[in-house]
């Protein structure tokens, strides 16, 4: 009988078959990782898997004690594995929806870019036209810095793929090309574009060729870390301006332009762990390196929250939450249901 851990590895590697069979499938990944976009690609896999519409998750103790919410009595945990330790293991996280709030709760807020926006964001991405000309320009600069920095490593994985029988350089531009489309409509999505309006099948057909376990844990990887460098850009932006929008100051926008050779910056610490072995380029930090995702089994339910409520006060942004002081105390009320969660 399967493990857990083995389970939801299966559930993963099934899912991930799925995600380039279609235009469809892989869009509406690509939108359900754009909401969780500080989270790596393998997890943000699973959480699609199982909660597609997910918006903000976190594990029982940041809802509960960081954040001073409650989980609700027969709320499912989503199951995410982790490597961190000797042993592997799964760790759940819970949705927003999942939870409740008291009093003393802070709400849930997530960065909404909106029309006031625009000019502010626009500075800060390359290329000329519009906002949507930026965002395409960015992501296709950031795929190239990605393809140079681990082209070996996909060249390696291109076997028993619709891409084996192609030349060196052609890989690459597929590569690219599969990775800025995707990238460009992830972040559209998130900013409340509509990038149905821009992108029809035809340019999803570099992400076709893209067929085998290990050249789609490649793809998505790119595509989640590019994606995750703009819209932690885009982030900033909008909440700077609605700062000092707050307090009347003048609008500054310094240090404007992306810039390829810059550090990512670190995604949330807390309940993940951190990537290791990062290939070293001069002069360039390279991004994360490919995740793969193991697989066996067959999926079975998550487990239920199953601890007191907690009051605290805190805020979050896209996927996870933010540490904070703690404060409140338990409530040993409204406890949810008991499980293994």
């Amino acid at each position: 009988m399967p493990t857990k851990y083995e389970t939801f590895a299966e559930l993963a590697a099934r899912t991930e078959k799925l995600l380039t069979d279609s235009a469809e499938s892989w869009k509406s990944f690509l939108v359900a990782a754009a909401r969780l976009y500080k989270y790596p690609y393998h997890e943000q896999l699973l959480i699609f898997a199982q909660r597609p519409d997910a918006t903000a998750c976190a594990d029982y103790e940041t809802w509960n004690k960081r954040m001073g919410r409650y989980v609700k009595r027969g709320s499912t945990g989503i199951a995410l594995l982790d490597d961190s330790g000797i042993y592997p293991k799964i760790r759940y996280v819970f949705d927003v929806s999942d939870t409740g709030t008291r009093a003393s709760s802070r709400d849930v807020k997530l960065w909404t870019m909106e029309e006031r926006h625009r000019d502010a964001v626009s500075e800060i991405l390359e290329g000329n036209g519009g906002l949507t000309d930026k965002i395409e320009d960015t992501a296709l600069g950031l795929a190239m810095d990605y393809w140079n920095d681990h082209s070996r490593d996909v060249l390696d994985i291109v076997a028993n793929s619709f891409l084996e029988e192609y030349n060196i350089d052609t890989i690459g531009a597929r590569f690219c090309k599969a990775v800025a489309v995707s990238t460009s409509y992830a972040v559209m999505s998130r900013c409340g574009m509509n990038p149905d309006e821009l992108f029809g099948h035809e340019d999803f057909l570099p992400v076709f060729e893209f067929n085998t376990p290990d050249t789609i844990a490649a793809l998505g990887t790119a595509v989640s870390d590019v994606s995750e460098r703009i819209l932690r850009q885009i982030e900033a932006i909008v909440k700077k301006y609605e700062k000092e929008n707050e307090h009347d100051k003048p609008e500054l926008h310094e240090n404007r332009g992306l810039q390829h050779s810059e550090p990512e910056t670190e995604r949330d610490a807390g309940d993940r762990k951190v990537r290791q072995n990062e290939e070293k380029i001069p002069q360039r930090e390279s991004p994360d390196t490919l995740q793969q995702t193991p697989s066996v089994g067959e999926a079975v339910p998550a487990p239920r929250g199953d601890r007191p409520d907690v009051e605290a006060e805190t805020r979050t942004v896209d996927g996870r939450v933010s540490e904070v002081e703690r404060s409140g105390r338990d409530d040993e009320s409204d406890r949810p249901d008991e499980g293994d969660g």
